[in-house]
């Protein structure tokens, strides 16, 4: 048995499942050697980081969250190449 649960960030916008679930966001490690990936399920988004594991959110899910919001709202969200 996992010593932590499956823990998940509800999103701040709407959202179709069947359009957004299951999309996986790579984002990157603070230290720029790595990345994270962040995946948006049923129950909201998830992310690989240790930050995310304990506290159930954390940078990655945010920043990716926050650029979803403004790409369905018309805005021209800020993307990088990782």
């Amino acid at each position: 048995m996992a010593k932590f649960a499956q823990r998940f960030m509800k999103p701040t916008f709407d959202y179709d499942r069947s359009l957004f679930e299951g999309l996986i966001w790579e984002e990157p490690h603070s230290k720029g050697t790595d990345t994270y990936s962040v995946e948006l399920h049923v129950k909201g988004f998830s992310c690989e980081c240790a930050g995310f594991t304990f506290r159930g959110k954390c940078k990655h899910t945010q920043i990716v969250n926050d650029r979803v919001e403004q790409a369905i709202d018309g805005e021209v969200p800020e993307y990088y190449i990782v």
